[in-house]
């Protein structure tokens, strides 16, 4: 039996693609660098300082998890309220060095020239959980049909890192393992030998068995059949229980999907042999995603040794990096929720990025836009002093020297004097 899962619609297949191509040449046009902030910049030359200091990078250019730990009150600029970092949980509009808070990566919200649309930017924004880049929005007041009035316009912040759920293909796929909710027929009597979680272990010594020869008459089951249920839907398109070897029953078995309350006969088939032993097997012409299933024995003396099908399931897979996402969401000004369900069920608080409050007429017509973005600036931080500090120093001693060329090397009395100082770090005594 094999155990092999074939990912389909939501599972991931990795294509390899090659090219005998070769590349062209890529050409950035004028308007391209001048939008992307491309220019070449010169090298700072900062007396006391750092000259290569603006092309290190930086710690806070990744925000982490510890995000509102690197955030001040001096990078961050508010057309609002007052900003507390680290106990408003809020999102930030990115601005790197270089760009305007206007730009076009500013997550700005504007007008168009009918006022009927709201264009918002791209960007970048970012909070405890790390960064999101949004593309451009463009939200139409007229097809939406808006009603008069102010409205907030916001980035709902989201970050889940619960599994997700992916469809697998399988063929003759045993269901040991799965997280089943199973009952029977025998679960009436407590201290039963061979119970109904025993059909699903694919073991050659174990079996759920409707009879039990260790109870009294009464005591056995008056029904026989096998039940699970699944958190997840599967669409089975066939489902084969076999028996233990050397077994002789007879009757047949009916499989039904089970909703609640309510079944839904989907096949009866007599019991079957071949060269393994007995079996009952279901062919589902038309599979559908559901959670329950029944099956039904028309003898009361049945034993069922393994359960396998195939078909489509559908199993929870772990996110290998969570990230976070960002939603559009306009809501009338003062009603954005502060609460929100994940997707476990958890009611936990809403965060969000504000771009702007607008003010819409009954013409579907923007008569204002308050801009009310919490931007914050690159904080730059250097990664490793001992790399550059040696060559910095040296180049803010040539810096120096060039740019008082006159008075050290021109002027004789602070030429001496400059020529004294440096043979005194070199350890040389000068005598009068």
């Amino acid at each position: 039996m094999s155990q092999q899962l074939i990912p389909v619609n939501g599972g991931v297949n990795l294509n390899i693609q090659t090219t005998t191509l070769t590349p062209g040449l890529n050409i950035l046009s004028d308007q391209y660098i001048q939008t992307n902030n491309l220019q070449s910049r010169p090298t700072e030359w900062i007396p006391g300082g750092r000259p290569i200091y603006r092309r290190l990078p930086a710690v806070s250019e990744t925000y982490q998890i510890n995000f509102f730990n690197v955030v001040n009150e001096s990078n961050v600029l508010t057309t609002g309220t007052r900003v507390i970092p680290g106990i408003e949980e809020v999102g930030y509009v990115f601005v790197p060095y270089g760009e305007s808070i206007n730009g076009p990566t500013s997550v700005e919200v504007v007008a168009s020239d009918n006022f009927e649309t709201i264009l918002i930017k791209a960007g970048v924004i970012v909070w405890e959980y790390g960064r999101t880049e949004v593309i451009p929005s463009i939200v139409n007041l007229r097809i939406l049909e808006v009603l008069s009035g102010k409205y907030d316009i916001a980035y709902q912040l989201l970050y889940d890192d619960s599994p997700l759920e992916k469809l697998y293909e399988v063929s003759d796929f045993a269901l040991t393992g799965q997280p089943l909710n199973i009952t029977s027929s025998s679960d009436v009597t407590i201290g039963w030998r061979y119970p109904a979680v025993n059909a699903f272990l694919n073991t050659d010594g174990t079996f759920w068995q409707n009879r039990d020869s260790y109870f009294p008459a009464y005591a056995q089951p008056t029904v026989s059949f096998l039940q699970w249920e699944s958190e997840l839907a599967q669409a089975y398109s066939k489902v084969i229980l076999r028996c233990p070897s050397g077994t002789a029953f007879t009757g047949s078995a009916t499989l039904s999907y089970v909703t609640g309350a309510s079944e839904s006969v989907i096949e009866s088939v007599s019991i079957s042999s071949d060269s393994s032993g007995q079996f009952f097997e279901f062919q589902i012409p038309s599979p559908s995603l559901v959670t329950g299933w029944k099956v039904s024995f028309s003898s009361l003396d049945i034993a069922i040794q393994s359960i396998s099908v195939s078909g489509v399931l559908t199993l929870e897979e772990p996110q290998a990096t969570p990230s976070p996402r960002a939603t559009l969401v306009m809501y009338p000004s003062g009603t954005l929720p502060k609460t929100e369900i994940n997707s476990q069920g958890e009611r936990i608080p809403a965060t969000y990025c504000l771009l702007a409050q607008v003010d819409v007429n009954s013409a579907f017509k923007l008569t204002s836009i308050t801009d009310e973005r919490l931007i914050i600036h690159r904080d730059y931080v250097p990664v490793a002093d001992w790399l550059t500090k040696p060559f910095d120093e040296d180049l803010i001693n040539l810096y120096e020297q060039v740019s008082d060329y006159s008075k050290l090397w021109m002027a004789p009395p602070s030429s001496l004097k400059q020529e004294y100082i440096n043979l005194s770090k070199d350890k040389i005594e000068v005598e009068a």
